[in-house]
This record gives C-alpha cells, sequence and structure tokens, in this order.
C-alpha cells in the first residue's frame, strides 16, 4: 500500500483513506498513511489536510447512510449475534442525544470507534447536516494529529540521512 501512495501521491491517500471511512477493513489503519505521507520530504500541509478530510466525510457519509437505512433492522435481526442487544442500544441512543457532536467527534477520534460512529449517528437519528459538521471537525483534528507525528518523524529522518 506504501507503493500505491508513492505512486499516487494524494489521490491515494484519499482512496485509501475514503476505502477504510466507508468500512473496508484495511490491514494498516488509515493513521499510517497519514502520518507516512506527512513524513514525505515534499508533502504539503494543506493538501495533506484537506485530502484527509474530504476522503474521511465522503467516506463516512456512506457508513452513516446505510445505517439511517437498514442499520435499525440489521439489529433487531443480528444483534444478539455480536452481542448487541437492546438494553445496549438504548444506552447508546440516550448518549448520543446528550452528548450529540460531541460523541461524534470524540468517537471518531478513538482508533477502534472511528468506524462504528458513523453507523451509530445513523442508527440514532442525527442529521446529516450535524454529522457533516462534526465528523469534518474530527477530521480535521484527526488530519492535524497525524501530520505532526508524520513531520516529525520525517525531519527526524531527514537529520540522519535516511
Amino acid at each position: 500500500m506504501l507503493e500505491f501512495i508513492e505512486k499516487f501521491s494524494y489521490f491515494g491517500l484519499f482512496l485509501i483513506l475514503f476505502v477504510e471511512e466507508a468500512g473496508i477493513f484495511l490491514p494498516i489503519p488509515g493513521d499510517v498513511f497519514i502520518a507516512t505521507v506527512s513524513a514525505l520530504p515534499n508533502s504539503n500541509y494543506f493538501l495533506v489536510i484537506f485530502t484527509v478530510t474530504l476522503a474521511s466525510s465522503i467516506g463516512s457519509i456512506i457508513l452513516f447512510t446505510l445505517a439511517k437505512k437498514f442499520g435499525r433492522n440489521f439489529l433487531k435481526k443480528y444483534g444478539r449475534h455480536i452481542k448487541i442487544t437492546p438494553d445496549k442500544i438504548k444506552k447508546l441512543e440516550k448518549w448520543f442525544k446528550k452528548y450529540g457532536g460531541a460523541t461524534i467527534v470524540i468517537g471518531r477520534l478513538i482508533p477502534g470507534l472511528r468506524i462504528v460512529t458513523p453507523f451509530a449517528a445513523g442508527l440514532f437519528g442525527v442529521t446529516y447536516k450535524t454529522f457533516w459538521l462534526y465528523t469534518a471537525i474530527a477530521a480535521l483534528i484527526w488530519a492535524n494529529v497525524y501530520w505532526v507525528i508524520g513531520n516529525f518523524f520525517g525531519e527526524f529522518l531527514k537529520k540522519l540521512n535516511l
């Protein structure tokens, strides 16, 4: 996958993050790719941030929309097989109603919950406008954190002449 990013640059980063955010499991998390692109010598801060935010927002809207349309029926049919009980659903729904956008931002920033959060937001009736806004905020934070990490390691490797 690294070769893919090297060959296709920002478009490659976009595709990888879009696929991951749309719910397709990748063996390497998107965070690694953001940091890798950020570590490259000619990496452009604004292009990285823009690419990550766009890919994250567009990809996650797919899961959000699927959950809005099919989530309740899916959980009624298969929830017990993945240990999601009606009580757990009620607790999560209360959490979303109580904390709203903050739930989306926090959920999108925690590894392992980044992909679950759009599904839960769609399931519990968050509006598209609210979802897009808070997903974009989380993506901006996410992109900046991994830009700093990648840039730090890029500078470190440059000093080592690697």
